[in-house]
């Protein structure tokens, strides 16, 4: 089942999705604003979304390691 991320100050008209689809290894990121107007999004492979981000394996791994 994909989780979504929004991203948006309380009471705002504007926002960002990120939705993670665990069994097909992708990202989804796309918009809105005034409340109903809708951002044309993307689609992204985990792997070629980390790599556009130049998000190294290393990266990862370090990341996960803090508390």
């Amino acid at each position: 089942m994909p989780k979504t991320l929004w991203v948006t100050k309380e009471y705002s008209r504007s926002g960002i999705s990120v939705t993670w689809t665990k069994s097909k290894q992708r990202i989804d990121i796309s918009g809105w604003y005034d409340s109903c107007v809708g951002i044309e999004g993307e689609s992204f492979a985990l792997k070629d979304f980390f790599d556009q981000l130049g998000i190294s394996e290393k990266d990862c791994i370090k990341a996960f390691r803090k508390k």
